[in-house]
């Protein structure tokens, strides 16, 4: 066993090729983010407001609807969700280029849950338009933030000198703020 993982070296799931089983690990893990923010964010809310929280709330599209109070605080929990995931997504997807790819699946796989769960296609055009403008969020945002991920590595490599001691750094860990020329062109 020992022999097996001496040759292992871990690289992040956004690091590498396009295999289909790390593509797969990637939808999985932000699926489970996606539930798992949506479950604390629920549970915390129903918690201080005083509602009974029920798995209803994150599987069930009935819930969300204009007529009452819980279907708006859903809504809107919903969204901090996406934006929320934004950040995970930038961590665990990485690409720019799949950004869109992967906010649409977590659209679309929680439609197929919520089919599931509650055995009727959604008829909520509240839970729709909400569909509609998480995923927007997801991949708007998602979009901006791998791509300021992926430049930021690119155009900002070498302008800071890693052991200056002068600027707003520390110094004992090698880090400083202070710029250096660039090279001429």
């Amino acid at each position: 066993m020992l022999e097996v993982l001496k040759g292992f070296k871990y690289e992040s799931l956004s690091e590498g090729k396009f295999s289909p089983s790390r593509i797969f690990s990637q939808i999985v893990i932000l699926q489970l983010v996606y539930y798992v923010i949506a479950f604390i964010l629920f549970y915390f809310t129903a918690s201080l407001a005083g509602f009974q929280f029920s798995l209803q709330w994150i599987f069930s599209w009935e819930l969300v609807t204009s007529g009452n109070t819980l279907g708006w605080t859903l809504f809107f929990l919903w969204l901090f969700d996406s934006l929320l995931c934004v950040v995970f997504m930038m961590w665990i997807v990485g690409r720019s280029k799949l950004a869109w790819d992967f906010a649409i699946t977590i659209h679309l796989i929680n439609f197929l849950v919520c089919w599931l769960y509650s055995g009727k296609i959604p008829a909520s055009v509240l839970w729709w338009f909400l569909q509609l403008l998480s995923s927007t969020i997801l991949v708007s945002l998602g979009t901006w933030s791998t791509r300021w991920q992926e430049l930021r590595d690119t155009f900002f490599e070498g302008l800071i000198e890693p052991g200056a001691t002068s600027g707003d750094g520390d110094p004992e860990l090698g880090i400083s703020t202070e710029l250096t020329d660039l090279p001429p062109k």
